[in-house]
């Protein structure tokens, strides 16, 4: 019976650790008007994430972000694209919001979620 309580434990971390990775948000390339890192990606990183993800940062600055993890530039953005969909775009398979984290200033609107999610999908060709 104990054994089976601990199991039940186990795997409720687990799964509350995958939530916490989000789900791909399924966003495709717009045929007309896709985003670029010239005319949004820069912008949305630069207001956005860079308070934490930046080269720049470092320690407490970072405020909890991996120290391998920056958006600085648009080689940075490739190297993460399937972690930034998961965690902070909108498609029609999932709206991810886990990032930026909810006690941040400003937020992303849902609007640019979902063009952020189209974004990643133009980066990696989907």
């Amino acid at each position: 019976m104990r054994s089976r309580g601990i199991l039940s434990l186990l795997a409720l971390l687990v799964a509350c650790g995958e939530d916490e990775q989000g789900v791909d948000s399924g966003s495709t390339c717009p045929p007309t008007d896709p985003p670029t890192y010239v005319n949004f990606g820069a912008d949305f990183f630069t207001r956005y994430c860079l308070d934490c993800h930046s080269e720049t940062r470092r320690g407490a600055d970072r405020h909890d972000a991996p120290a391998t993890i920056d958006f600085d530039t648009r080689s940075l953005v490739r190297e993460n694209t399937s972690r930034i969909d998961r965690q902070a775009a909108f498609g029609p398979a999932a709206h991810n919001r886990l990032m930026p984290p909810s006690d941040f200033d400003p937020r992303p609107t849902d609007d640019e979620r979902v063009r952020l999610g189209q974004y990643i999908a133009c980066e990696i060709g989907r």
